[in-house]
């Protein structure tokens, strides 16, 4: 079989060709600016994450939100969460997940703090068994209150902690999407999340995640969440209503609905401290009582 490759001249371009050249590239010039055609920028993997960020980040947020768990025969388990982001000074952010019902799990709560170089702290608070707990490196990948969410998905994407790449373009329910393959940074970021790879399907035109796949070392899907129907917040930002984690290993599922939101109004850093998580009172109350739904009253 003949080789594909083919030798390369190494005589060196006379000036006389050379000059040959110019015109030619000069009238190439031209014609590029005096015809119709536009030039594309093209975005790779980092560009789309920053453009996602960009669109849809806020410093400081409120969310109620709905999550219920449906594991097999079970009767699925509903609980309401306030869920309060706080980005602070050294631009780390502070999270607080609270549930507000059942009246027997409430006051559970997790703590995460980011800081600086990072490293995560993350805590655990069940009132009835004494003080937060700090989780593990390792617990971290660990499902949150038997959900198929684990504690650490529900940080918001940090693209320090991951690497992006841009695959082929594909659809989700007819919108053209971006699809970006996410690796963790390093070896200890896999370890923590257990993924080895996520999917990152983003709207070309919106820049809302439509869909995240999470995949093991043997590239094996293991979740896929979805989210549906988009809408506005108080600052226009959008925010998906509902999502969907699917677990394709425990054949279980989580649905996720967000009953309110507020965004960018600043709350206080002592609001993210282990002592909020164990003397919680009226006045963290306050902060977020105009957004819990209204629960019809129980009839006797």
């Amino acid at each position: 079989m003949a080789s594909i490759a083919q030798p390369v001249s190494k005589k060196p371009l006379t000036i006389m060709r050379c000059t040959r050249l110019f015109p030619v590239l000069a009238v190439l010039a031209a014609g590029i600016f005096t015809t119709a055609f536009k030039t594309v920028n093209y975005l790779d993997g980092n560009d789309v994450m920053a453009k996602v960020k960009e669109t849809h980040g806020a410093d400081a947020e409120i969310d109620i939100v709905k999550l219920v768990t449906v594991t097999g025969s079970n009767d699925p388990v509903t609980r309401i969460l306030l869920s309060a982001v706080q980005k602070n000074a050294q631009g780390n952010f502070l999270y607080m997940l609270r549930v507000l019902s059942p009246e027997d799990e409430k006051g559970v709560s997790l703590l995460v703090l980011e800081k600086d170089g990072g490293d995560v702290d993350q805590y655990l608070y069940i009132p009835a068994l004494g003080p937060p707990k700090k989780i593990t490196p390792e617990g971290r990948s660990g499902s949150f209150m038997g959900s198929d969410f684990t504690y650490e998905d529900m940080r918001k994407e940090k693209p320090g902690e991951w690497t992006y790449s841009r695959l082929e373009d594909e659809k989700v329910e007819n919108t053209d999407c971006y699809v970006i393959l996410s690796d963790p940074a390093n070896k200890e970021r896999e370890k923590i999340t257990g993924y080895t790879d996520r999917l990152i399907y983003v709207d070309k035109v919106t820049y809302d995640i439509r869909r995240i796949q999470f995949y093991d070392s043997k590239h094996k899907l293991i979740k896929e969440f979805d989210a549906y129907d988009y809408e506005k917040t108080n600052n226009d930002t959008q925010r998906p209503k509902r999502g969907e984690m699917k677990n394709e290993t425990k054949k279980t599922n989580t649905v996720m609905a967000l009953l309110n939101s507020r965004l960018n109004k600043p709350l206080d850093d002592k609001f993210f401290t282990l002592d909020t998580l164990q003397h919680w009172g009226g006045d963290q109350d306050k902060l977020f009582e105009d957004l819990v739904p209204k629960l019809p009253a129980k009839t006797p």
